[in-house]
């Protein structure tokens, strides 16, 4: 470790680097593109804030969520930085305004990939020297640029016209296809690649097939019971969310709430709070909630369900034991849920629906239904309609692909564990009872927790009738 580290460090009050900060922060400081690839609460974001402390100047970071933007700004900040900002939709025109006339006095500036494609911020980044432009989450662009969101699509040509010193994508999940895609479309120049495992030892990979979806239902249920401390269950359906919520206050001694992307900011801004601050111990939630919510001590992650992708899959239970303590996992489905995962993975915007709105984008620019909003705004960042047609093309295959990859993964006949970090390109822990698999009836927390027994489930519930039933 070079003196400028340390002391660097020394300024942050610490002394040590987790694997793989070295290198990358090194690549930085050399004017290098970087691909950092660590595991989740592996410490990315000091990887662009030490560089920042030894060559100072404007560092963007893309974040993908507003959330994401909020914690990573009070983290900086109380970490000492202070001239740090989010430039997103929640501010006032005028406060855009100011914030873009004033942007070479900032240390840190986050930002959404839209965001970006205004010609305001544009004009604003050329206009002074961006030390490192950092794409957190960049696995987003593989996941989420063809079919979701294609300003991320365009990242690599916001390169080229803002000309940053050096570029750095950072992600916890990137197999070899994602990271050869990352390093196409942000146009990364002979980069640096740090890709450490991305195993979580702590973590049991637990995965279950179930009859029904009331026996996932019932199992989750039972996982609650068996297993206590903050959890997250990731539900496919909003409606589902809701419901499971519902039951979970009804039938066990949890504080559960709901949370998905029909809730306005402001609830789930409340809700995002008080599971953070253990107010809520239970959260049903879409894939709208995680990225963005950092709590260390989630004990237990279910997912219900068949994910899209492995990459989908390993980030949401990824949110478990993030402070290294023992922490399960388990992916409910059944055989109705593979079903459907593939019959999404088929649905896009067909030549018709894209040719349509090309012939006519007017019509479309305040569509609320998906299909035509992703066209509206391919059509809004400049992309060709043969374009257009093929990403889409291509993009079918490669869902496809993403859905053979997670059936594959529930057919495993050996380790979970290894068979997951295998597709990531990682090696894993060995192997033993408390690695993966289905949770054992008597699997325990650490840490003093212990499962909630049946005659606490009935006084609680007695209580309940006495209080809202008499």
């Amino acid at each position: 470790m070079t003196q400028q580290i340390e002391a660097a460090l020394a300024k942050l009050g610490l002394k040590t680097l987790r694997p793989g900060q070295e290198e990358i922060i090194n690549g930085v400081l050399a004017g290098r593109d970087v691909l950092g690839v660590l595991p989740t609460g592996g410490g990315k974001t000091l990887c662009y804030q030490l560089p920042a402390l030894i060559n100072p100047g404007l560092v963007v970071v893309v974040e993908p969520l507003l959330a994401l933007m909020r914690d990573q700004v009070l983290r900086l900040q109380s970490l000492g930085a202070r001239r740090v900002v989010a430039i997103n939709s929640t501010l006032a025109p005028e406060d855009t305004a100011q914030i873009l006339a004033q942007l070479g006095t900032f240390d840190f500036v986050f930002i959404a990939p839209e965001m970006l494609q205004r010609p305001d911020v544009q004009a604003a980044l050329r206009a002074t020297t961006v030390q490192l432009l950092v794409v957190d989450e960049a696995h987003c662009i593989y996941q989420w640029g063809p079919d979701f969101r294609p300003a991320y699509l365009q990242l690599g040509t916001l390169r080229a016209r803002i000309q940053p010193v050096s570029v750095l994508a950072l992600t916890a999940t990137a197999a070899a296809p994602v990271r050869a895609d990352i390093i196409t479309q942000l146009r990364l120049q002979n980069p640096v690649v740090v890709a450490q495992s991305v195993d979580r030892p702590n973590l049991f990979i637990g995965v279950e097939q179930q009859l029904t979806q009331s026996d996932v239902t019932e199992r989750t249920l039972h996982l609650l019971q068996q297993l206590q401390g903050a959890a997250v269950v990731y539900c496919p359906t909003r409606k589902l969310a809701e419901t499971l919520a519902t039951k979970i206050n009804a039938h066990l001694p949890r504080h559960a709430t709901y949370y998905h992307a029909e809730l306005d900011s402001h609830a789930r801004t409340m809700r995002e709070r008080q599971f953070l601050t253990g107010q809520i111990d239970v959260m049903c939630a879409t894939s709208a909630f995680g990225m963005g919510v950092d709590k260390p001590d989630i004990r237990l992650v279910l997912y219900l369900g068949v994910p899209q992708t492995l990459t989908e899959y390993f980030q949401a239970i990824g949110r478990a034991g993030r402070d290294g303590l023992p922490a399960y996992t388990a992916l409910l489905y059944t055989l109705n849920d593979v079903q459907r995962a593939s019959e999404f993975a088929a649905v896009l915007p067909t030549a018709e629906v894209i040719s349509a709105v090309y012939k006519n984008p007017q019509a479309y620019a305040h569509t609320t239904d998906a299909q035509l909003e992703l066209i509206a705004s391919y059509v809004r960042l400049g992309f060709r309609q043969n374009q257009v047609e093929k990403l889409l093309t291509d993009r079918l295959a490669t869902r496809a692909q993403g859905v053979a990859a997670v059936i594959d993964y529930l057919h495993t006949k050996g380790c979970f564990r290894n068979a997951l970090m295998t597709a990531f390109d990682s090696s894993a822990r060995a192997h033993d009872e408390n690695c993966c698999g289905v949770i054992s009836a008597n699997a325990r927390l650490e840490q003093g927790i212990t499962p909630v027994k049946d005659n606490e489930i009935n006084g609680w519930r007695n209580v309940f009738k006495q209080i809202f039933m008499n």
